[in-house]
């Protein structure tokens, strides 16, 4: 049984080994001031050498340099990545739906097996005949009846017979999906609509990632950060549960 979608398996590995390496960063940082302060007693010198990148000419220059401000970068850091690990998410687990049930020309084979003809018998033939007149309050039962009478005869509503529009409209713009239209992408694709406070704070997380992203300073409150990251932890379990739950069927042999 599937629990959760590929997809959300990457994301949560790579949160969590983004928020892991903030705490070893913030932990790391003070310890290292200290060792700083307490080697300028003597001559600068080089406790150990990183080989990933050039030294500076005075020993420990750079880091000295980093300290003052590593929270704020940390959290900018955090906040960008979670953000984008959430969108690469959110447009993966689509992409590993129409995989599961074959790709693009597999479901619309599977629709339009849906929306073929039918030949209907005298009774079914009569219930649809009644259920073609303009509707009116005062024929409300009728029309309740004979749409009882259809159930499960394999009809296809009119509101069925637009789905398939839907769908290739849909992964004809995949590629020009951005971030912003997550919400409404998750109400209308998925049906699975944001609170308001859910979209509220998705977008205000997009704007903050947007202004350190086009921004002249690499800064955010950290704290803010393991908030936003938290959040988006949520909304992708809501989303991938959804998914797991409505999308990942076996439908192969249902029409």
């Amino acid at each position: 049984m599937i629990s959760n979608t590929d997809a959300y398996a990457v994301w949560r590995s790579h949160s969590q080994q983004m928020l892991d390496f903030a705490i070893l960063v913030t932990t790391a940082a003070p310890q290292l001031a200290h060792a700083l302060g307490e080697h300028d007693s003597g001559r600068p010198t080089f406790l150990a050498t990183n080989p990933g990148f050039q030294p500076s000419a005075t020993p420990y220059a750079t880091e000295r340099r980093a300290l003052p401000a590593h929270e704020d970068v940390m959290g900018a850091t955090l906040l960008l990545s979670t953000f984008s690990y959430f969108e690469t998410y959110f447009f993966s687990a689509i992409d590993e739906v129409l995989a599961f049930h074959g790709g693009e020309a597999a479901i619309e084979a599977s629709m339009r097996s849906q929306l073929a003809p039918r030949t209907w018998d005298a009774e079914s033939a009569t219930a649809l005949s009644r259920l073609r007149h303009k509707f009116s309050k005062n024929r409300a039962d009728r029309f309740r009846k004979f749409t009882r009478e259809m159930r499960g005869k394999g009809l296809a509503w009119p509101s069925q017979r637009f789905m398939l529009f839907g769908l290739k409209q849909a992964v004809a713009q995949q590629q020009r999906w951005r971030a912003h239209q997550i919400p409404d992408l998750s109400a209308d694709l998925l049906v699975l609509p944001f609170t308001a406070d859910e979209r509220k704070r998705f977008h205000k997380i997009r704007e903050d990632r947007n202004h350190i992203a086009h921004g002249k300073a690499l800064k955010f409150d950290l704290k803010k950060a393991v908030q936003a990251s938290k959040f988006l932890r949520d909304l992708a379990m809501k989303v991938d549960q959804h998914v797991v739950e409505h999308f990942l069927l076996v439908e192969r042999y249902a029409h």
